[in-house]
């Protein structure tokens, strides 16, 4: 084998593995975003609630907040 056909197939196989490591960490980036926003829509959710019980028991006085 030709040396410089050796030194292609080390270079694309080192970049296919450096590929494979990019989209690994990619991933691991999603799962922990995808996490951390499943996470603020809980807590969203659980001040929503909160604001419609204050605005309930407030009574007629002040307006609502429009939806």
């Amino acid at each position: 084998m030709n040396l410089s056909v050796a030194k292609d197939l080390y270079d694309a196989f080192k970049r296919v593995v450096t590929m494979e490591d990019r989209i690994n960490q990619l991933v691991e980036s999603v799962k922990t975003a995808h996490s951390k926003l499943e996470n603020h829509a809980e807590r969203l959710a659980r001040l929503e609630g909160k604001f419609e019980l204050l605005e309930g028991s407030l009574g007629t006085r002040r307006r609502r907040l429009p939806e």
